[in-house]
């Protein structure tokens, strides 16, 4: 008489699923201290580079002490305050010196070159900010001022030429003859001796 074999299930129920649950928090334990370990390495180097910009820098400003101690020795001002009053003293001196080579002969020979014979120049006055020029004088007749707005735009010194005010006019003397009394404005360029090889002849 044979007896009949009886297999039983002696596991708690669920324990691959416990194990497989074992196994993912090993995965996730051991990923987590490689990141940990990879975050630690970086802010390692991380910390060693900013030590080292530290180390510079202490240097640096070492050195700019040392620079400034032997500039005030010697009498110059590097100060911060001293180093910004450069840029305006710089310009300054750059004014001055182009007001030193302006020539008023220059001027006078350059504006004789440019206005015709038959126009009367009563005054000539020069604003030195913008290098403008005030012209106020009297011409025969309104052609002639014409003429000499014409011949002031030619002439390589002169450019911008406008006519600001213009007025006809009978001198008691002489009844019945009239004459345009004019006042003008006109850019002048006093180094336009140094640069008209390089400046393209106004057009006619």
């Amino acid at each position: 008489m044979m007896i009949p074999r009886v297999h039983m299930n002696l596991s708690a129920p669920g324990i691959h699923v416990l194990h497989l649950s074992q196994l993912g928090l090993t995965l996730l334990t051991v990923g987590a201290l490689t990141l940990t370990a990879t975050f630690w390495w970086l802010g390692n180097s991380l910390h060693q580079q900013i030590d080292a910009l530290e180390e510079q820098a202490a240097t640096v400003e070492t050195a700019n002490e040392q620079l400034v101690s032997e500039a005030k020795a010697a009498g110059l001002d590097l100060s911060y305050q001293a180093i910004r009053s450069i840029p305006p003293q710089v310009i300054f001196v750059k004014q001055v010196r182009e007001r030193v080579g302006f020539s008023w002969t220059q001027l006078l020979t350059d504006l004789e070159a440019a206005i015709p014979p038959d126009i009367t120049i009563n005054s000539v006055s020069l604003d030195e900010k913008t290098d403008t020029i005030l012209l106020q004088g009297s011409a025969a007749s309104l052609p002639d001022l014409n003429r000499l707005i014409h011949q002031l735009e030619k002439h390589a010194a002169f450019e911008n030429v406008l006519l600001s005010q213009h007025a006809t006019k009978t001198t008691k003397e002489e009844q019945g003859i009239s004459h345009s009394v004019f006042s003008l404005t006109v850019t002048y360029d006093s180094g336009h001796l140094a640069s008209h090889h390089t400046r393209f002849p106004k057009h006619q």
